[in-house]
């Protein structure tokens, strides 16, 4: 099995532009994700996949400067941006990751693909860990059913539903450890409040720990409530999946 971690990113953003390219401790964001990729075991690479838009340039750029790969595909079909992106590097198994999640934990990146091997799943995720710290196992020709199964793709962003929701899929769940099982904390970055919780991490372990552990952060959090209470309030978007015709359907509410 050859498995590769693809990140999702672009510099589009609606409620915070160009977050991925945040400063924080004097790196972007996207760099100190990718620095924390790179030390799960058993990924072969990491792949950052950005789009054709001239925009979007400067992320290939960053890729380049930090050796990892890239890759270049639609603006707005995530879903089969990352089947190209698995085909261009031969992979059969894509460890899903999104570009304003730097604490995705390297951890349970390889703990999930053991499960994933184990147990013959299509799609494996985590219960219990931090919004944010949750990466996604997910096999390679799953990925193409799903494309062909999805009736809106330009919603494939939301691809999680179509795995988790349709029951078309061999779905494996890992659950969190207790010292770091808490759903309750958002350490996603996708509001000026969540960046400002990121950076008040990084101040804490940066540059004296390059990569630092998810129990340390949640630990950090445990100790200082009141940091954990800078993005409580904030709420993510609302979708729900839908059936129509034998093809899945992504909708916004509200």
């Amino acid at each position: 099995m050859k498995a590769v971690t693809l990140v999702a990113v672009r510099t589009k953003s609606a409620r915070l532009p160009k977050k991925a390219l945040a400063e924080i401790e004097g790196k972007f964001l996207i760099e100190h994700m990718i620095d924390r990729l790179k030390m799960a075991k058993i990924p072969e690479s990491v792949v950052v996949c950005t789009s054709t838009h001239p925009d979007d340039k400067i992320l290939v750029d960053i890729a380049k400067r930090n050796r990892v790969k890239w890759f270049t595909g639609s603006s707005d079909d995530v879903l089969h941006r990352f089947i190209e992106a698995a085909e261009a590097t031969n992979a059969d198994t894509i460890i899903r990751t999104t570009g304003d999640n730097p604490l995705t934990d390297p951890v349970y990146i390889d703990k999930m693909i053991k499960h994933h091997i184990e147990t013959g799943a299509e799609y494996t995720y985590v219960e219990g860990l931090p919004e944010g710290t949750k990466p996604e196992i997910i096999s390679v020709s799953a990925l193409k059913k799903c494309w062909e199964l999805a009736n809106n793709p330009q919603y494939s962003e939301y691809m999680t539903l179509y795995f988790k929701n349709s029951g078309m899929f061999k779905v494996a769940k890992v659950i969190a450890d207790p010292e770091v099982s808490r759903p309750n904390y958002r350490l996603t970055v996708d509001t000026p409040e969540d960046l400002k919780l990121m950076r008040e991490i990084y101040k804490r372990f940066y540059p004296r720990k390059k990569v630092f552990s998810l129990r340390e952060v949640i630990k950090l959090l445990d100790d200082n409530p009141e940091l954990a209470k800078i993005n409580a309030h904030t709420k993510p978007k609302e979708v729900k999946m839908e059936i129509i015709d034998g093809k899945m359907k992504i909708v916004e509410c509200g």
